[in-house]
């Protein structure tokens, strides 16, 4: 399983970087090869629904419809990304302690030792560095997220339509300020689980998502405002998804999280380990260095052979 998730995180991001290249006007490959489709698909569902709003449900049906098949992969995500964040509170008295351990270091011997002991910590603790973030997910995204804003963006249809009276064509400021507070609600319910040093240190990152987001809706066009309006709600959605999922992955972390390897023990192996090196003559040295090399050559042969 992990073997292919390798392979479609590896296609989906040469594929990423080969529309991105393109560029996003009306001959890129962007909009060839899936902004247009997603136009056409959108033009046929406007005429079947009809009328002078026909364009703007478009947009939003269309929307609605990519967040839906994609919103399994980002709340699966929302969980991996949950239970990581406990596991790190719950580590943090260990961290803490090698934090200070590395900054009272007298060599940098002992700084090394430290930071392997950090490492060794997550990689023992069976804690992500990156926070439980999928690769995959976020290399999935771009190519549909981005697809469908092209399509918008120039879609024929857009000439001229109309929603609710809003030009769709023209910027809207309506949109931009719905858009503009439905991320920031977004926002400021996702830093509710925040430690409070994180609150202070991720706040003026988080909130700035919500002000690009709207400056660039106050000059986009109407359609483009609408689209992130949609967006925005259902961004809103999968944070309430994992406020209320927060308190019973909470209690699951608490019942099946226990830390194999302390700070302590992490640091104890490390000092032995170089007493050890210390003390062995150099024949020894050069037989562990050998036997190293020796067992990291039957593990590759028999990687090859599986």
């Amino acid at each position: 399983m992990k073997q292919v998730k390798r392979i479609l995180t590896t296609a989906f991001v040469i594929l990423d970087i080969i529309l991105i290249t393109g560029g996003y006007d009306q001959h890129s490959r962007m909009y060839r090869w899936i902004g247009h489709p997603l136009a056409d698909i959108m033009a046929s569902i406007a005429q079947f629904i009809g009328g002078v709003n026909g364009i703007g449900w478009a947009i939003i049906i269309i929307t609605v419809i990519l967040r839906l098949v994609l919103l399994p992969f980002f709340l699966n995500q929302q969980i991996n990304t949950t239970i990581n964040q406990i596991k790190m509170q719950t580590l943090k008295p260990e961290i803490d302690k090698l934090q200070a351990l590395t900054r009272k270091a007298g060599t940098t011997q002992e700084q090394q030792q430290a930071s392997m002991a950090m490492m060794s910590l997550y990689r023992e603790n069976d804690v992500s560095v990156i926070g439980g973030i999928s690769f995959l997910t976020m290399a999935m995204q771009l190519p549909i997220f981005s697809g469908l804003y092209s399509a918008i963006l120039h879609a024929p249809a857009l000439q001229g339509a109309t929603f609710l009276g809003f030009d769709l064509g023209k910027p809207q400021i309506i949109f931009a300020v719905a858009a503009g507070i439905v991320y920031l609600i977004q926002a400021w319910l996702a830093m509710q689980h925040m430690p409070e040093e994180q609150k202070k240190t991720s706040a003026a990152m988080i909130f700035i998502s919500p002000v690009m987001i709207f400056v660039f809706a106050m000059i986009a066009s109407g359609a483009i405002g609408l689209y992130f309006v949609i967006g925005g709600l259902f961004a809103l959605l999968q944070t309430l998804i994992q406020h209320f999922q927060r308190p019973g992955l909470e209690k699951r972390v608490a019942r099946e999280f226990k830390i194999k390897k302390t700070a302590d023990d992490l640091m104890s192996e490390g000092a032995k380990t170089s007493n050890n090196a210390k003390s062995s003559t150099p024949i020894e040295q050069n037989k562990i260095i050998t036997e190293n090399i020796s067992n990291k050559k039957q593990r590759n042969a028999g990687k090859q052979q599986r």
